[in-house]
C-alpha cells in the first residue's frame, strides 16, 4: 500500500472505495471524493498527490477502485495507505465510455448521501457498472440507460411507464404524449391536454400546472411511442439483470412484447432521446444539472 504520515495514536479504519471525484486543496494535496462498501459517500485527504512523481497521484484518480486505511481528522480523515484493486485502464482508450463512466461517478456525488443508505449493494453496482462499461461488450449509451434507471429506482424515483400518471389509465402506443417530470412517469393524450388548461382529471386546476417552465426548466417533453418502448426495455434490463451484463431477458421481453433490439436501424437516435428524457428528468429532480456529458456533443 501507498502510505502517508500519521500520527501515532490517531484512530484509523478500512474503507474500499470507488473514487467518484477529485478537488485541489493546497499546493500539494488533493481531497478525494469517494463512495465506499462501509459508509457510503464519504471525503478525504491525499496529501501530497499532487506532487510530481507521487505514488497517491494516479491512486487518487476518478475510476478507481482502492482499499483505503484512513486516519481520523478534526474535518476531512487522512488517507495513510491505499491500495489499488482495480483502475479500468481500458476506460482511458475509449472517450464516450469514459465520458459515461464519468457520468455514474457524477451521479453517486449528486445522490451520495440518498444511496448511502443501502451502500454496499450501490457500492457493489457502481463498481459491475464501470467495470462493464470498460469491457465494451454492450452498447454504452445503452447501459449508461439502464444504469440510470437502476438509480433512479433506488431513489425511489423510478419513472412510471406502465400507467398515465394522470388518469392511471394503461399506457399503450396510441395514447402516449409526454413524460411529465414533476409526477415522474407517462401523460396520455387527454390528460395532457387537460394539464395544458392548468386541469386535472377532474376538471379542476391543479396547484401545478404541468407541461409549462418552471425556473427555467421543462416539466414535460413528448414522448414517442418508439421511445417509450426503449425505456420500457431498458427499465425491464435494469430490473432483471442485477449486474447489468446481460440482456437476455431485455431483448426476450422485446421480441415477446413486440419491441425491438439493438440491431434495429433507428435504435441510436431512440437510445439518445431516451437518455436526453431521462437526463432530463434527473436534472429536475436533483435541480443540478449533470456537466458530464457534454463532451459527447463534441464528438
Amino acid at each position: 500500500m501507498g502510505r502517508a504520515d500519521c500520527q501515532v495514536g490517531v484512530a484509523t479504519f478500512t474503507l474500499n472505495a470507488v473514487n467518484i471525484g477529485t478537488f485541489p486543496l493546497g499546493e500539494a494535496d488533493r481531497i478525494v471524493v469517494l463512495f465506499s462498501r462501509e459508509r457510503g459517500l464519504h471525503r478525504a485527504v491525499a496529501k501530497g498527490a499532487r506532487k510530481p512523481g507521487s505514488k497517491m497521484a494516479g491512486k487518487s484518480e476518478p475510476l478507481t477502485i482502492n482499499r483505503y486505511l484512513l486516519a481520523q481528522g478534526k474535518s476531512l480523515d487522512i488517507v495513510t495507505q491505499c491500495e489499488t484493486l482495480e483502475s479500468f485502464p481500458m476506460l482511458r482508450r475509449d472517450l464516450e465510455r469514459l465520458t459515461y463512466a464519468l457520468y455514474f461517478a457524477e451521479l453517486s456525488q449528486v445522490f451520495g448521501q440518498e444511496l448511502s443508505e443501502d451502500a454496499a449493494n450501490y457500492f457493489e453496482k457502481l463498481s459491475l457498472a464501470i467495470g462493464f462499461m470498460a469491457d465494451g461488450e454492450k452498447a454504452p449509451a445503452l447501459q449508461c440507460l439502464e444504469f440510470e434507471l437502476l438509480v433512479l429506482g433506488m431513489l425511489g424515483l423510478s419513472p412510471e411507464l406502465t400507467f398515465c400518471v394522470g388518469c392511471r389509465e394503461t399506457a399503450v402506443d396510441r395514447n402516449i404524449a409526454a413524460f411529465n417530470y414533476e409526477l415522474g412517469g407517462v401523460v396520455c393524450q387527454n390528460c395532457l391536454k387537460r394539464l395544458r388548461k392548468g386541469e386535472n382529471e377532474h376538471g379542476q386546476v391543479p396547484m401545478v400546472a404541468e407541461v409549462q417552465a418552471r425556473e427555467g426548466r421543462l416539466v414535460s417533453v413528448f414522448l414517442t411511442p418508439m421511445v417509450w418502448r426503449q425505456l420500457i426495455l431498458a427499465k425491464t434490463a435494469s430490473q432483471a439483470s442485477a449486474d447489468l451484463q446481460n440482456l437476455g431477458e431485455a431483448e426476450a421481453f422485446a421480441s415477446s412484447s413486440g419491441g425491438f433490439t439493438r440491431e434495429d436501424g433507428q435504435a441510436a437516435s431512440r437510445l439518445a432521446q431516451a437518455l436526453r428524457l431521462m437526463l432530463g428528468y434527473i436534472e429536475y429532480k436533483s435541480g443540478r444539472r449533470m456537466r458530464s456529458l457534454e463532451v459527447l456533443s463534441t464528438l
